[in-house]
């Protein structure tokens, strides 16, 4: 049987030396083309374990295998030729083109002192392309809007040719049209590319609609994983997130579909405003 092309075991993360664990004792895996949202409350540890798996935070114990390969001893360079991370970033006062953002993500594969050879530039030309930034590649990019700041986030990951890809909030901030354009992306990259591909996200009803799996959050620890009927459950998602929730079907879709629900006023009751 095949390795996962991404496995983390037992894994604790946290920050400070004396600062208690904001996750302990995670266990998942990814697989070859699949999706895997990661949900929770604020402060859940979201960031947290998508910098542990990019090898950007020591893990206090566990371990993190691409491929079957641990990633903290075969080092750095090696773990960045296969797992891309895009967090979130401001692009204020930078004075780089898209284009040459872009081209940071081939740093993994050249160093920062090579130049760049014909097969970078052609990878490059390829990203843009696929995210749709080719005709804005010598645009600044502080002056790109939000939508097109986070193709560029991304293009960039995918520049590193990963065969993982970690994607901070890529929808946060954005409107209903790049959000969805931003998330039907993801899963193209997933499916046709092969990409193992881990997305934090806020909105539940965005990972039920595009996540293969979904792995929750809460208490310190990964409260659930699995598919989306059996994890956006009114139980689960009341126990994570403290409040009372109604889970339906989506009418066109059949996929759950998560509202709140009123705490302080009765059913059908209008909404008084202040």
């Amino acid at each position: 049987m095949s390795e996962p092309r991404l496995r983390a075991e037992g894994l604790a993360c946290g920050y400070g030396r004396g600062l208690p664990d904001v996750l302990t004792d995670v266990d998942l895996t990814v697989e070859s083309g699949e999706v895997l949202a990661l949900l929770g409350p604020n402060g859940s540890g979201k960031t947290t374990l998508l910098r542990t798996l990019a090898r950007l935070l020591p893990p206090r114990a566990g371990s993190v295998r691409v491929d079957g390969e641990d990633a903290w001893r075969r080092g750095r360079a090696w773990t960045h030729r296969r797992v891309a991370i895009a967090l979130q970033d401001d692009p204020q006062g930078s004075r780089l083109t898209v284009d040459e953002v872009v081209r940071l993500g081939r740093a993994a594969h050249r160093g920062w002192w090579l130049p760049m050879t014909h097969d970078d530039g052609a990878v490059v030309d390829r990203v843009l392309e696929r995210t749709r930034l080719a005709a804005m590649r010598d645009r600044p990019v502080d002056r790109l809007s939000a939508g097109e700041w986070q193709r560029v986030v991304l293009a960039q990951a995918l520049a590193q040719e990963p065969r993982v890809l970690l994607l901070d909030e890529p929808t946060a901030h954005l409107d209903w049209n790049f959000q969805s354009e931003i998330l039907e992306l993801v899963d193209h990259l997933a499916r046709d590319q092969g990409l193992a591909v881990v997305v934090s996200l806020h909105d539940l009803n965005q990972a039920s609609t595009w996540a293969d799996r979904i792995a929750l959050l809460a208490e310190g620890r990964l409260l659930a994983i699995g598919e989306p009927d059996a994890v956006l459950t009114a139980d689960i998602l009341g126990r994570a997130y403290r409040c009372p929730v109604l889970v339906d079907r989506h009418p066109l879709t059949g996929t759950p579909m998560v509202l709140p629900t009123p705490r302080t006023r009765r059913p059908n009751e209008p909404v008084r405003m202040p």
